[in-house]
């Protein structure tokens, strides 16, 4: 395949994994349930939380660079064993990114027009498949044009979200902003809002199921890591109280139990232009979240076939490119026939957010454990307080999650059992199947001489 994912392009990834526009369109809508006048400071917080996380990636890249990712870092630290339950993981956890998101395409796009219900429920079918067909498109191009989407598509998503903020603030109803809790009820319900708002950072790990492609992997990457952290954060967080000084005090009220009063406030406020473009954007953020999630889940899968975890899988780019569309296809049909497009969407993102979280979890014990071995007491400080800062998390959204009619219940479920196979796979093969086990072997590119750099 070759080298060719330039800084641009590895930032890029990183940056439309993250969605911006669709944390504005979709994540913050959540938020505000929870949250509602403490809505820029969730995000302010919840930036700077990430950045425990965004360091013990950006350190383990350094070290680290494979296509594999986590499974690399986890295998490399924690054990062949570990690495090879945290490849499956990761590969269910993207596998049902795109599902998720073209459910929510769906869902969103049906909110925005009024049709019968007959041909409602067969849009809700078709939408996400024609989603799943563009995406198919663009994605059998090849890495090296999925890239090249990726970096014009990520910079009119980043310029359509500044001008939404320069919007908002121009129309602002009010700079008063409820900063701090002074009550009980208040520090909970900013300590909700934050279990969302870390989420709003899920995916910025993907340059790193890119690594054998980047140019300089061993600098690009963590680079690119760095400063798509370092300018989303900033975005979403600009974005957050543009938001609040639009919408003002009522408007914010409003928000928390109405998920499309901003798109109606964008409506009455900005023109019918202005909003078709804000439902554009966010589709076209839909996109270019699936796009890099695709790329990232695909490498990894022909890096799980290369290190022997996968040895009888066919990987040929046309056959590996077709059965995954076929199983995403398959996932969106079933979701929703069985839930609808909505609770489908909401279910499947919970599943994908406790593997998020259990991924990242992964990645801190590994950089414990590299720390404590190398001595490095501040990276064994961060990577302690990323783990125990999603950990707790972690177990905040299970309790939530499992409070009496919640729908989520069952993604708990879900996301159990793919940890319970992914771990017996694991256990299993190296007891039962020993000529597999021995021939796995998780390749670390940067033990190998890079003539490229």
């Amino acid at each position: 395949m070759g080298h060719k994912v330039t800084f641009s392009g590895s930032f890029m990834q990183s940056f439309t994994s993250i969605g911006p526009m669709l944390d504005v369109a979709a994540l913050f809508s959540a938020i505000a349930v929870y949250s509602g006048a403490y809505l820029g400071i969730v995000m302010l917080i919840s930036f700077v939380a990430a950045l425990t996380t965004i360091y013990v990636i950006w350190k383990l890249s350094k070290h680290f660079q494979s296509n594999g990712g986590y499974y690399l870092f986890a295998g490399k630290t924690l054990g062949k064993r570990t690495g090879i339950a945290t490849s499956f993981i990761y590969a269910a956890y993207a596998i049902l990114v795109i599902p998720n998101i073209a459910l929510f395409v769906s869902f969103f796009i049906l909110s925005l027009i009024h049709l019968g219900s007959v041909v409602a429920s067969l849009l809700s079918y078709a939408i996400p498949i024609a989603f799943l067909l563009v995406l198919f498109g663009i994605v059998y191009q090849g890495l090296g044009r999925s890239i090249k989407y990726t970096i014009v598509a990520g910079g009119i998503e980043m310029a359509f979200v500044l001008v939404l903020d320069f919007l908002f603030l121009k129309n602002a109803s009010s700079f008063s902003f409820s900063l701090l809790p002074t009550t009980m009820n208040g520090a909970y319900s900013v300590f909700s809002g934050v279990v969302f708002g870390i989420l709003a950072f899920a995916g910025m790990e993907s340059p790193l199921y890119l690594s054998e492609d980047t140019k300089k992997k061993g600098s690009t990457v963590p680079r690119a890591l760095f400063y798509s952290y370092l300018v989303t954060g900033v975005v979403l967080v600009i974005s957050a109280f543009s938001l609040m000084a639009f919408l003002g005090n009522t408007g914010i009220l409003a928000y928390s139990s109405d998920p499309f009063y901003v798109n109606n406030s964008i409506r009455a406020s900005f023109g019918v232009v202005s909003y078709a473009l804000f439902a554009v954007l966010a589709i076209m953020s839909s996109m270019n979240l699936c796009v890099s999630y695709s790329n990232a889940v695909l490498n990894e899968i022909r890096r799980m076939a290369k290190d022997g975890i996968l040895s009888r899988l066919d990987v040929r780019n046309d056959r590996l490119i077709y059965s995954f569309i076929a199983i995403e296809g398959v996932i969106i049909l079933v979701t929703n026939y069985f839930l609808g497009n909505f609770v489908g969407f909401v279910m499947i993102a919970a599943i994908v957010s406790f593997s998020y979280m259990f991924i990242q979890v992964i990645g801190g014990l590994s950089l414990m454990r590299l720390s404590y071995a190398s001595k490095q007491a501040w990276s064994l400080s961060i990577a302690l307080l990323s783990t125990l800062i999603l950990a707790v998390t972690m177990a905040f959204s299970f309790i939530a999650d499992t409070s009496q009619g919640n729908p989520a219940r069952i993604s708990i479920v879900i996301f159990l059992a793919v940890l319970l196979i992914s771990t017996v796979i694991s256990i299993v093969g190296s007891s039962r199947a020993r000529s597999w086990y021995s021939g796995i072997e998780m390749t670390n590119a940067l033990e190998a001489k890079d003539t490229a750099e």
